[in-house]
């Protein structure tokens, strides 16, 4: 345990050096650990986290509030999110005119994991890609419900460099199309299982994504 005094001189660091040392802690425990020391450390972890992962999706408004500089999330471990909830994550939450906005969250997100999010459909997908002008990287594979439409709602996040769509069954070529033409600036595409391609569309995305790197068409016909 500190003595008094030394933790007085630890307050006593500007906010800045907290800062530095708390992004030189790689570990995720030692970063818990530094969080819970006192409020002003907390504070600091509150201000510099930039990746979170949500295992309990009744707590993701909470966690979006109190963390709102992130660069990347995390929702694979929360399969129910859909539409309805991505609307009220973008929007003005609670009565009166002071209320928090929690979509100031996604002006920063550069990656976003909605593997496994089942009931999420192009409208939300849509609201996402408008929300997130930064977005990078998506994963959305093993959804269910992703095809065409959802393809076209995603393709508006043109600054999108990897994209994971594996056995996204309802995938065709016209989806892929839209993301071809969309996100010109694709690096690394994964279409495992997407069962509907033929070589008519990995054709244009080759024609199109002429920055792509890494193409994983595994169990596809073509």
């Amino acid at each position: 345990m500190l003595s008094f005094q030394s933790s007085k001189n630890v307050l006593s660091l500007t906010e800045d050096l907290l800062v530095r040392i708390y992004e030189l802690l790689a570990a995720e425990s030692d970063r818990k650990s530094f969080r819970l020391v006192c409020r002003e450390f907390r504070r600091i972890d509150t201000l510099t986290r930039r990746h979170l992962r949500v295992i309990r999706i009744e707590f993701l408004p909470i966690l979006l509030r109190k963390y709102p500089r992130l660069q990347s999330l995390d929702l694979s471990a929360c399969p129910r999110i859909d539409d309805g909830v991505v609307s009220l994550l973008l929007t003005r939450v609670g009565p009166g005119s002071n209320s928090p906005i929690l979509g100031h969250w996604a002006w920063g997100l550069k990656s976003l994991v909605l593997s496994r999010a089942t009931g999420l459909r192009f409208s939300g997908l849509e609201m996402l890609a408008r929300a997130c002008p930064c977005l990078e990287s998506v994963d959305v594979s093993y959804c269910c419900g992703f095809g065409d439409r959802e393809a076209a709602a995603l393709s508006s996040a043109v600054g999108l460099r990897e994209l994971n769509m594996d056995k996204c069954l309802q995938l065709t070529d016209v989806g892929l199309a839209k993301i071809a033409v969309g996100c010109s600036k694709l690096e690394k595409l994964s279409l495992k299982w997407c069962m509907e391609m033929t070589d008519l569309g990995i054709d244009l995305l080759c024609k199109k994504c002429v920055d792509l790197k890494y193409l994983d068409v595994s169990y596809l016909k073509v």
